[in-house]
């Protein structure tokens, strides 16, 4: 019987042989991924001071505190980040961070947008002034 070649079907001597990898240099078993790694890091313990007593936390609940307090401090990198996590994990919905946004905050992004704009135009002036001079 006759071995067709063909989509799918490579020929037999270009087939891998039994208990033969195809990549047998390959990750090494046991190696392990940067999510493997990261879970680890973060799952190690650390003394913190809280109320005055020493507690051992994560360092992933070290983080969560810190972010948390750095929000009530009024940070607002901080803010924007935990209110984006809530959000991405379904603790916060839309309507609930619509309250934070004040209601002219289109007038407001508009009018920092344009002094932006204002700023970066008088170097481009003196630019031009700079090559016309040379």
């Amino acid at each position: 019987m006759a071995y067709d070649v063909g989509y799918k079907k490579p020929p037999k001597k270009g087939q891998f042989k039994k208990g033969q990898s195809g990549n047998p240099h390959g990750r090494p078993k046991g190696s392990k991924n940067f999510v493997t790694i990261l879970t680890k890091e973060l799952n190690q313990k650390v003394t913190v001071n809280e109320n005055g007593r020493q507690k051992k936390i994560s360092r992933m609940e070290a983080m969560v505190k810190r972010l948390v307090a750095e929000a009530l401090q009024g940070e607002r990198r901080s803010l924007i980040t935990l209110i984006d996590i809530m959000r991405k994990t379904g603790q916060m919905d839309e309507v609930e961070v619509q309250g934070l946004i004040p209601d002219n905050y289109e007038s407001i992004l508009n009018s920092f947008v344009e002094r932006r704009q204002s700023k970066k135009q008088p170097a481009k002036i003196n630019n031009k002034a700079q090559e016309d001079a040379s």
